[in-house]
């Protein structure tokens, strides 16, 4: 048995995620594939479209073997921990072999060259760092900028290789890419981490026409009330019909405004130092946060109105995302400190999902969760961090039309999906 991990959102399943999988499987020679998925809220600071379950069920019926979760601190946060997280989890299953994430040029030797210098900086590149922050631009630029001058600076790279690292640095898929090497290094894991060529459309193309679409783009035609019919030609059969199933149930599709009711409140009733707590404001942010939450209505406008250079859209939303979440910086930091996901949730598996999760009662170093009213937590942390992923889930539901959805604790009610075949 050789075992593929996927590090994913399916937000939803489409045709370029499938063809991910059938390449990694390729590329690694793996038997079988595990993906760990963000919950009901994702890293770029946005409610899924659909719930957890029912996006599992969809990589399930497209053809991944077992989908597990990841906890809400770690699938709602930065690049850095989003991914430590998921490479953690997937190392913790104890059966993983190898990692395979797409990027731009599929070019690891440039992106392994990029994580090995960030895992431990050199003093010219905090230097370079620090003079960016001092402008006034956010950390992910400053970063970038500061990779640039250092390695145009350390002259060791050809101009033709200085090229290529400039414009790795750049892409956002990249910068993922970075973050799941560091992360791979940093637990010192056995995995063996590949990457593949992405193909046509790119991380924020809003573009359906051919076969390939990015998930942004079938969000944002969903949102523009566009039909899902046609959107048939750029996801799975099954795909498509779990998402017309579940509109038709009214569990479906969820954005953010359907939370800015709730999020406004939040801002108004709270005293600027309960804001100061949330996970991610600093500098002063909650001053800015709480003028905008008074002078302003509806979530774009709210966002548009915080957002700078210094604090960009993802930012400020996964900001707003903990507020609505109550997930406080301390909170945060507690859980991290402790090494990661305290437990292993399945969320869907299939017939060789179930291979895996036999191999894995055996090998796993964590806690494995099919049912968590069958789980008794084996720390206080994982205590807090579990109860954070159910609050999320209840918090959730609220924008579920469909009553029986939106008035029953999903988590103890929702079983893991079994494809028998």
């Amino acid at each position: 048995m050789k075992v593929l991990g996927l590090i994913t959102e399916y937000n939803p399943f489409h045709n370029g995620h499938l063809y991910h999988l059938k390449e990694s499987l390729k590329v690694t020679n793996s038997t079988h594939s595990i993906a760990v998925m963000s919950g009901n809220f994702l890293q770029r600071g946005e409610p899924a479209l659909l719930h957890k379950w029912a996006r599992a069920k969809m990589a399930v019926m497209g053809g991944v073997d077992l989908v597990l979760e990841l906890p809400t601190v770690y699938a709602c946060s930065t690049a850095e921990h989003f991914a430590f997280g998921s490479v953690k989890l997937l190392d913790a299953t104890g059966v993983v072999n190898s990692l395979c994430f797409g990027s731009e040029e599929g070019n690891l030797k440039g992106l392994q060259l990029i994580s090995s210098l960030l895992i431990n900086p050199p003093k010219e590149f905090n230097i370079f760092l620090q003079e960016y922050l001092k402008m006034g631009i956010s950390f992910p630029a400053a970063r970038e900028n500061a990779l640039k001058d250092f390695f145009q600076k350390d002259n060791k790279l050809t101009p033709e290789e200085l090229l290529k690292i400039n414009h790795l640095i750049k892409n956002p898929n990249n910068i993922l890419s970075i973050e799941y090497l560091k992360g791979l290094k940093t637990i010192n894991s056995s995995i063996t981490p590949h990457t593949i060529l992405r193909i046509k459309a790119g991380y924020h193309s809003t573009d359906i026409s051919s076969n390939i679409a990015s998930a942004t783009a079938i969000r944002e035609h969903l949102k523009g009330l566009g039909a899902l019919d046609e959107l048939r030609n750029v996801i799975p059969s099954t795909t498509y019909s779990i998402l017309e199933d579940s509109f038709k149930q009214k569990i479906g599709p969820i954005f953010s405004h359907h939370y800015q009711q709730s999020i406004m409140t939040l801002i108004r009733r709270s005293a600027t130092s309960s804001l100061s707590r949330i996970y991610d404001v600093n500098e002063g942010l909650e001053n800015k946060i709480k003028q905008c939450g008074l002078s302003t209505n509806g979530m774009s406008n709210l966002i548009n109105s915080i957002k700078s250079k210094r604090y960009p859209l993802t930012r400020i939303q996964r900001i707003l995302m903990h507020l609505l979440l109550d997930i406080t910086r301390d909170d945060f930091n507690e859980l991290h400190q402790q090494g990661g996901p305290q437990y292993i949730r399945v969320l869907a598996f299939n017939e060789k999902g179930r291979e895996l999760l036999k191999l894995m009662k055996e090998k796993a170093t964590l806690p494995i969760i099919n049912k968590i009213n069958q789980y008794e937590p084996q720390n206080e942390y994982a205590s807090k961090m579990l109860a954070i992923d159910i609050r999320a889930t209840d918090i959730y539901s609220l924008g579920i039309d469909n009553p029986n959805f939106s008035t029953y604790q999903l988590d103890f009610t929702q079983s893991p999906f079994y494809c028998h075949s």
